[in-house]
This record gives C-alpha cells, structure tokens and sequence, in this order.
C-alpha cells in the first residue's frame, strides 16, 4: 500500500497507509447553449475547478520504530563577519585577512554533546579560535584548539577547524574519548557563499567548504542544546564584532513507535481543534505565470507577523498533502523516480509530468536550520490543502482503525 504524507505547518509530516485514494475534479461551465438557426452550442468557461481528494486506508500499529534524527549546530563562515564587513573583505588578501585573524583570535563556541548532556555530569566542549598552536584541554570543560595563524580566507579557516575537531579528545561520561565518536563533521556552500570573502574575486576559486555542520552521532531530542559564542577582551584585544553565524545545537528527534492509538489520538488532536493563525497569502500564485515575483515577496505568513508561528495550535495545522507517484518522464537517470502529484494553480501555471523534477518529500534550509518547506508558500514541493472531513472506524475483526479522509485544496487561507 502506498503512504501518503499530511504536511503539518511545522514542518513535520504524518504518515498514513492509504487503500483508496481519489481525485475529483469538477470544472464550473455555464452552458451550453443552443444558439438558433446555427445547429451549433456555445458554453462559458471561466476557468473555475473545484477539486477534492479522498482518501481511505488504515491505520495500524507500527512494527518498526520511525527512525530519529540527531541534533546539529552549523558554523557558516559565507556569512562571516557580519553583514556589515561581508562586502569590503573582496580586497587585497595581505591587508586585510591579518586584521580578520587578530579579531577572531580568542573567539570561542561552547557546546555540549548529547553523550555529554546524557551524563548529566556538567561536561561541556569548547571550540577555541587561536592565532597560533596550544594543547587542547580534555576535561570537564573540554578545550579544542584551532590554530588559524597559517589560515589565508575562510575557504582555509573552514579547513583549520575541521582538522582541529576531528583530530581531538573529549570528556564524556567521565572518560576520554576521540569527538569523532561523538560528532560527524561535514562540510559544504554556505548560504552566502557568492558574498563570503573573497568569492567574488574570481581567481580565489570557488568555496565549497565554509558551512560547517557538527552532528551527534546519536539520535534523540536530547542532543538540542544552547550554544554560546563569546570573545574575552583585553584593552590588547580586538572585540569580536564582526562574527561569522553559529546556530544552536538543534533538530533532535526521538525513535518513535506509537501504536494506532497513539496515531488517531494525534490526528484527533491536530484535525479538531488546529488553528489558522492569520492566513497564508501566495501572491506568486495569483499571479501565475502572467507576472514573476520574486520569492522575496512570494508569499505571506501572518503567523509570524502575529508572534503565534510557535504557538501549538498554529504549529499542528495541516497544510498539504503529499501523494506519491513513479515518474520516467521527469527522470534524469533513465530509471523510475519518486515524485508527488501536484495541481497547478494561477494563471497559465503547467505542471506536467516531464516539468514535475522535485524530489519527493524535499527539505529547505534557512539559516542554517533543515526544515519541510509549507506548501502554500513553496510551490511545487505537494499540494497545499485543508482537511475538510475526517471518518475513522475500528474494524474488531482485523484489529485496526480505518479512515476515510477528504481533503481540498486551496492555495489562498485565511482564518482564526
């Protein structure tokens, strides 16, 4: 049976196996009309579909754990320094990168691994930029140094950290152990990698490093934790005003292995009394293809103008679903691959098999944090829609609850 995905506003997603899934779509025609004498009809049509989707299926016990996700922090160096001195560091190499050198010496990013939180010992990891070499430290407070004396742009300084995470010891638990045991470090672009410094001087290369994500190895909500980023002065010192951008420890998932109580509990909980928040407006789809906005202006979330995006009402609301189907037409490796159905809406909009190349299920990233995109407001990624009807039932002989589920999809909402 194949699964469909409820997109909640938050991001995250519900699964459900469905057994019937149905698509109706009724366009509003006026007409036709005989037209005398001529043995011919003339109809109106104004372009006015009305769709629903329904969908029947069951809702079982899960026989594996839906497998968690570990918490991560990111250091982009694309957005070094601010966005005050991002733009004047496209100058000359030998004046200015020694300046950069003296401001960040001394910086330092504390955080906490999820085996050091676990231990409940008050351990901690300190990751310290120094313009030259010192013995890192391995005990309760942690101390990684990173010499970034011989670092000539952030492409290197990227270099010179990672080196120095992966080649350390750190106290967990009591004991000494190698950080790799504990974190992945992998690197890729940063967000502003066009703007970081020196990119924009063709001969420096291109960057492809200077976003710096450090990953528990282990999964669990538990790994989130605050990250401090600070700088100790002295009246020798330079201030760190110009910082590079350092997320918190976050994203951490737990296993979860719910029973189809557990499920139907949730959907209870998310269809019956969800909240709206304001409205999500898509001028871009209004516009269609007649107009292109930029996706600056491409859509409008009024939850975030009313300070209630975090609010638990606002957060359960669904938002989309997901339907997914085997594509060729839109292959780009010859085989068959994943994509979800979508309905094309604005004017002159085309959403044909072969134009259809999201990947199924696709992430964003903003700010250094992974995250669903909405469907309202990112086209093309599911199709955005309420939940007009919810039915379940308990079938005693199979042991299951079923569903039936309608849904309709809208691309303008606005409510309470």
């Amino acid at each position: 049976m194949p699964k469909i995905q409820l997109i909640r506003r938050d991001g995250g997603v519900v699964e459900l196996e469905a057994t019937n899934i149905g698509i109706s779509v009724q366009r509003t025609i006026t007409g036709p009309y005989p037209i005398p004498l001529l043995a011919t009809r003339a109809a109106l049509d104004l372009n006015q579909p009305s769709v629903s989707i329904t969908v029947d299926g069951v809702i079982a016990d899960d026989e594996t754990p839906i497998p968690g996700v570990s918490s991560k922090m990111s250091l982009d160096l694309s957005l070094s320094f601010g966005s005050a001195g991002a733009t004047s560091f496209c100058g000359a190499i030998s004046s200015i990168w020694s300046d950069i050198i003296a401001e960040v010496d001394g910086a330092t990013i504390t955080f906490r691994t999820k085996g050091q939180i676990d231990a409940g010992l008050g351990e901690k990891t300190q990751l310290y930029l120094k313009d030259g070499s010192a013995t890192n430290v391995v005990d309760t407070t942690s101390i990684i140094y990173a010499d970034i004396s011989s670092t000539t742009n952030t492409n290197t300084l990227s270099t010179a950290i990672q080196s120095a995470l992966n080649g350390a010891s750190i106290k967990v638990d009591g004991s000494t152990v190698n950080f790799t045991t504990e974190c992945t470090v992998s690197a890729k672009t940063g967000q502003a990698a066009a703007i970081s410094y020196f990119a924009q001087n063709a001969s420096e290369g291109t960057y492809t490093n200077e976003l710096i994500e450090i990953s528990n190895d282990a999964t669990g909500s538990s790994g989130d934790s605050t990250v401090i980023v600070e700088k100790s002065t002295t009246s020798s010192s330079i201030a760190w005003t110009k910082q590079f951008f350092v997320s918190d420890m976050q994203g951490g998932v737990n296993d979860v292995k719910q029973t189809r109580g557990d499920k139907l509990q949730d959907l209870l909980n998310m269809i019956t009394n969800p909240s709206v928040g304001g409205g999500l407006i898509s001028p871009q789809t209004l516009t269609g293809s007649m107009i292109e906005l930029p996706s600056s202006i491409a859509s409008v979330d009024s939850a975030q103008f009313l300070n209630i995006g975090e609010s638990k009402a606002v957060k359960k609301y669904i938002v989309g679903i997901r339907i997914p189907y085997e594509s060729l037409a839109s292959s780009t490796s010859g085989g068959r691959e994943l994509r979800q159905f979508l309905i094309p809406a604005g004017p002159g909009t085309d959403a044909s098999a072969e134009s259809n190349t999201e990947v199924f299920d696709p992430y964003e990233t903003v700010n250094n944090k992974k995250s669903r995109p909405n469907p309202f407001t990112n086209q093309g990624i599911a199709i955005p829609a309420i939940v007009s009807t919810f039915d379940p039932g308990y079938e005693a002989g199979d042991s299951v609850w079923t569903y039936s589920l309608t849904m309709l999809p809208v691309e303008q909402l606005i409510g309470l």
